[in-house]
């Protein structure tokens, strides 16, 4: 496995893409009042996020934590964003589990009240480890 340990971060950046895309997909179905595609796309989503909280623990039971490579300012900026996506995917993975038990329950009043409170928080996790990713292996890789 330790081969596949340098690839990791692509399919966690492809991970949290995948996620954006079906986090929209799964809105735009609901707010279409089509209920069985967004079940459909916010099980595929959950699916996704397993997956990805599956190969995250590995790659850093593996590599411990990231070094990035980027100095002055913009390590402070990094830094802010990195604590800003760590906190709320802390939260992340508490919301979205029991939005998802209000789902299947048929609670769907309480699915949705939380749903409008998960859906921003996961959101900007998704796109903020876009943008940690972008910056730690693409702009300021370590050499």
């Amino acid at each position: 496995m330790s081969d596949l340990v340098p690839i990791f971060p692509h399919i966690l950046a492809s991970l949290n893409f995948t996620t954006v895309i079906l986090l929209i997909f799964g809105v735009r179905a609901v707010r279409r009042g089509e209920r069985a595609i967004h079940k459909k796309f916010m099980l595929a989503v959950m699916l996704v996020a397993i997956l990805f909280l599956i190969i995250y623990t590995l790659y850093h039971l593996e590599i411990g934590n990231a070094v990035f490579a980027g100095t002055g300012k913009v390590r402070w900026v990094y830094f802010t964003l990195l604590i800003a996506h760590i906190l709320a995917a802390v939260i992340v993975l508490f919301i979205v589990p029991m939005t998802l038990a209000r789902a299947l329950r048929s609670n769907f009043t309480a699915h949705k009240a939380l749903a409008k409170k998960a859906l921003p928080l996961w959101m900007f996790v998704s796109i903020s480890g876009l943008v940690v990713y972008i910056m730690a292996f693409h702009i300021w890789p370590v050499s």
